[in-house]
């Protein structure tokens, strides 16, 4: 077993990249995915099918469950949070 993950063909792994880039790049995608995540992608322009936008949402849920706080954009400036991400 080499550690790769196995996706479904109907999730299209390179969009679900590129959210995640834009989530780590952009600080106000990030505030208003937080406050309406469903209503912020459709914004954006992400047709996610319901197997893309499960993952999201569990991908979201497991940062929470691990104690990632969610509400961490809210606090600090985005140049305090690359400081604190080194």
């Amino acid at each position: 077993m080499d550690g790769s993950v196995e996706y479904p063909p109907e999730v299209r792994v390179d969009l679900l990249r590129q959210l995640a880039e834009l989530a780590m790049g952009d600080e106000v995608f990030r505030k208003a995915a937080l406050d309406d995540l469903d209503g912020t992608l459709e914004r954006y322009g992400y047709a996610l099918n319901p197997e893309e936008l499960a993952l999201v949402h569990r991908f979201r849920a497991s940062l929470a469950d691990a104690g990632v706080d969610l509400d961490i954009v809210r606090r600090y400036s985005e140049q305090q949070l690359n400081r604190l991400l080194g």
